[in-house]
Parts: C-alpha cells; structure tokens; sequence
C-alpha cells in the first residue's frame, strides 16, 4: 500500500470518528425526547384526574336518582298532585340539574378526546423512539465494523512497512555484487553444505561404532557376571569342602552332589552340615511338587509339566542325615525326615550297597511321587 492510500485511509478513520460523535450527540438527543415522554407522563395524570371527576359527577347523578325515588315513594303520602309538584319544584331545580349534567357531560367528552390524543401521541413518539435507537445501534455496528476493518489495514500496511525494509536491507547488501561473485558464494555454500554432509555421515558411523561397543561390552559384562558367579560358586565349594578335612566325608558329599545334578532346578541342595563329632552329613534337599528327574523318557514335557504344576505348591523340605565310618568311609546309618512316605527299605539296600548315589537317587525318586 502506498502513502497516498495511507492517508486516505487515515481520513476515512478521522470521518468515521466524527461520525461516532455526531451518534453520541443523537443518541443525548433521544435522551431528550425520553424527557418528553415523561411531561407525556404527567398528561396521563391529568387525564386520570379528569376520569376520577367523571367519577365523582356519576356519583351525583346516582345520589339525584336515589333522592328522586325517595320522592316517587313520597307520593303516595302526599295528598294532591299540586302538593307534590310544588314539593319537586322546592327540593330540586330540574332545569339547573340538566343544564349543569350537559355541562358535565361535554367537560368529560372533552377530557376523554384529549386522553386519546395523549394516547395516540405517546404511542407514535414511542415508534419514533424506537426506530431512532435501532438506527443508531446500526450505525453504530457500522462504525465499529468500519474501525476494526481499518485497523486491520493499519497492521497490514505496518507489516507491509517491515517487508520493505527488510527488502531494501537486502537489496542495499546485494546491491554491488556481481553474476560472478554470487556464483562464487554459491560455489563456497554448496561446498559448505557438501563439507557438513561428509560430517554427518561421519558422526553417523561414529555413532554405529559406539553402539557396537556397547553391545560389545554388555556381552563381556554378562560374561563377567556369569564367570563371577560360577568362581564364587567353586569358592564356596572349596570352601566347604576344605573345612570337611576328610575323604570319606569329600567322597560322601561328592556321591550327594553328583545324584542331585541329575535332576532339574526344582530339587536343590539347599544346605549341607558337617558334624565333626558323630561324623556325619546333613543334607537338606528344596524339593519342588511336580519335578522330575532328567533322565524321564521326555524331558521337555515334563519340564513344561513341572513348571506348570509348580507355580502354585509349597516345597518340601526334606532333611537326610548319614553317618560314615571315620576309617573306611562305610555307611554306617541313615536318617531322613519329612520324606512324606516310607523309605526304610532303600535306607536298608543302600547300607547293604554302601552306595549314597543310590540312596539320594531313590529317596527323591519317591520323595517327587509322593509329591506329584
């Protein structure tokens, strides 16, 4: 927009804005006019004063016809018709009472035309009224409308205003160079641009590379865990083993630990004791309900049996104590508690045997049946 329609429209704001104020003074004019219903009011008043006259004048006329009909009765008491005319004649003068009635009559005709002009003039100076204000409201909405229209253009002719200085910025940096001198920037940017892709892909494959590492040193660190685990493992073991300081009892524990690998993790070894004194083993067993050995004829369904009987049992923890001879590692007795069935008769081969694989194989064997 150029400054000749600026200014244009900065006039069209100034006449509408006295326009505004030509409305302001129409609208105190209508105040006026509201002052001149009131007086209207008054009239009405007046007109209600005239009404209560006619009120009070119908009253003396009921009050004469009463008065009158007192006299018919009367009659009857009056002895000649001559009495009873010159009687009226003194208590009433009948051509006062019409004349003053038409009077009276014509006085309220009179107040009632007027009342009905009031009327008449109230209701037509309130249609004016009215019209007046629902024009000015009109005109009002249209002088609103106007200004919000034109200050729209006023923010779009300053957003216009920036454009152009933002395009003579512009124009003042690029107005001294040269077809040769752009293609030279533009050769410099797009070698720029060429320069940061390389460096992209470059952090791209740095960023593959350290991933891999990660990952690298997330499986060497499981590796750790598991080699930690197992050493400990060994060390509690050679631990263990050391503070038995006997080979029949290291021969024992060896026998229990080699029939207890043949089952699955729902039968461990959950502790072992060594009492110097009787030179015995006490084995506690954690026994799952539902598990099987490993050498079932399906191993897969049955560990998928197991593990599914198994979630909701209790374990059982059964306790075998066995007591060695301190010279020649025989099985001297064998004690086992909460087994939940009989094993007195393995107790008995596995003495006649002296085989502790063969007594821990069958006492679970028939522990784990006992406990489907």
């Amino acid at each position: 927009m150029d400054p000749e329609s600026t200014k244009r429209s900065i006039e069209q704001c100034s006449v509408l804005t006295s326009e505004f104020q030509n409305s302001r003074l129409y609208i105190h004019g209508l105040q006026e006019e509201f002052l001149v219903e009131n007086e209207l009011a008054k009239l009405e008043a007046v007109s209600g004063g005239a009404a209560l006259a006619l009120t009070r004048i119908d009253g003396d006329l009921q009050y004469y016809k009463s008065h009158f009909d007192k006299l018919a009765i009367s009659y009857t008491e009056l002895a000649t018709k001559e009495r009873f005319l010159t009687f009226i004649a003194e208590e009433i003068p009948l051509n006062m009472t019409l004349e003053s009635n038409q009077k009276m009559e014509a006085k309220a005709a009179i107040a009632r035309k007027q009342e009905e002009e009031i009327d008449l003039a109230v209701v037509q100076l309130q249609r004016e009224i009215t019209e007046t204000a629902e024009g000015a409201c009109r005109d009002y909405d249209e002088i609103h409308q106007g200004i919000l229209e034109l200050t729209k253009a006023l923010k779009h002719i300053q957003t216009m205003e920036r454009e152009l200085a933002e395009m003579r910025k512009m124009d003042e940096q690029y107005r001294g160079m040269t077809l040769e001198h752009s293609q030279e920037v533009l050769a410099a940017q797009t070698q720029q641009l060429h320069q940061l892709h390389q460096d992209l892909d470059e952090m791209t494959a740095e960023t593959e590379n350290l991933k891999w590492q990660e990952s690298q040193l997330k499986e060497s660190n499981q590796k750790v865990v598991s080699q930690r685990i197992q050493l400990e493992s060994q060390a509690k073991e050679a631990f263990r083993m050391s503070a038995l300081r006997r080979p029949e009892i290291e021969y024992a524990y060896k026998e229990c630990l080699a029939a207890t690998k043949q089952y699955q993790d729902g039968v461990g070894l959950a502790s072992i004791q060594y009492l110097t004194d009787s030179n015995s083993l006490i084995l506690e067993y954690r026994i799952l309900p539902g598990s099987g050995p490993v050498h079932t004829a399906n191993p897969g369904i049955s560990a998928q049996a197991a593990s599914s009987r198994t979630r909701t049992r209790k374990p059982v923890l059964m306790q075998i104590l066995i007591k060695i001879h301190p010279r020649s590692g025989r099985l001297l007795s064998v004690n086992i508690e909460n087994a939940g069935c009989d094993v007195k008769d393995i107790i008995q081969v596995a003495k006649a045997r002296n085989d502790i694989s063969f007594l821990v194989t069958e006492t679970l064997d028939r522990v784990m049946k006992a406990h489907p």
